[in-house]
């Protein structure tokens, strides 16, 4: 697969690991948005992404036209749906609210082209609205924004995906949900998410999988090769759960920071996970 930048939309009530899962899968990431609502990623992945304070899509959308050759190899906006109100809240100048919503949506689209040739990936996480009716009209559910721009944003980007929990799923219950649906916007340019309802939460191993390269933590290079050698003995373990417990015992033995253990382990589980669902659907013309 062609290695040009992505953009990606992921949605779903605060507190789903959205943000989380953006610090494991884009360390070498500028992310916008309230630096307060980035300590998820410092206390569960283990650093400090290099963040930009930022209130306002405009303030974002120039921001994505600058940062190009600037060392980071994508942008990520947390929260779009948050920026979005602060966004209206600040075009109080604007005393009609059909006007205020129709500028909001020329700003949010200004950003929408801006993000789409940035020259890196774009992903953007947002709060979820339930499907609804207004006017008659059927409108389904996607990330919270206004009028029509819970279609218009998501219609540009590559995936989308509604995040989701399975509390089966241990330890980390989030996972993402990717279905062709009448009641949710979702989509899969990659047709990787089509093949697992649902999958697991993790950007970059749905980006790896298809042939996109994600970079690792500046000092965690070595996870790549770990993950590969990790998977080869869970391929041969008749006693799975047991081995994990071994391999994370192993990297901890090597004075591996625990978070970082975990990232990997995270990562071995869910890449095997992604492969074997990928290759059940090679196999199987039904599946």
């Amino acid at each position: 697969m062609s290695q040009h930048p992505y953009m990606i939309l992921t949605y779903s009530p605060s507190g789903f690991g959205k943000t989380v899962d953006c610090g494991y899968s884009f360390p070498r990431a500028l992310f916008l948005g309230m630096p307060q609502n980035l300590q998820s990623i410092k206390s569960v992945c283990g650093y400090t992404p290099a963040t930009m304070d930022i209130k306002t899509i405009q303030e974002a959308t120039q921001v994505i036209r600058e940062a190009k050759d600037k060392g980071f190899d994508s942008i990520v906006v947390d929260d779009f749906s948050h920026l979005a109100e602060m966004t209206f809240v600040g075009l109080e100048r604007i005393k009609d609210n059909r006007m205020k919503y129709a500028k909001l949506r020329e700003i949010t689209i200004e950003f929408r082209n801006a993000a789409r040739y940035a020259g890196m990936h774009v992903i953007m996480n947002a709060w979820e609205q339930p499907p609804k009716t207004g006017n008659g009209t059927f409108v389904r559910g996607g990330p919270m924004l206004s009028g029509k721009l819970p279609e218009q944003l998501p219609a540009i980007c590559d995936l989308v995906l509604r995040a989701g929990r399975e509390p089966k799923r241990k330890p980390w219950s989030g996972v993402y949900q990717c279905e062709h649906s009448n009641e949710y916007i979702m989509k899969d340019r990659f047709n990787v998410c089509y093949h697992m309802h649902p999958c697991p939460m993790n950007l970059a191993e749905i980006l790896r999988a298809c042939g996109v390269e994600i970079q690792r933590m500046e000092g965690l290079e070595w996870q790549e090769q770990v993950i590969e050698d990790f998977i080869a003995e869970l391929e041969q373990s008749n006693d799975f759960t047991t081995t994990v417990e071994t391999l994370f015992g192993r990297l901890l033995e090597q004075q591996i920071d625990p978070k970082y253990a975990r990232w990997t382990i995270r990562d071995t589980l869910d890449r095997l996970v992604i492969r074997r669902a990928l290759s059940n659907h090679r196999q199987s013309y039904f599946a």
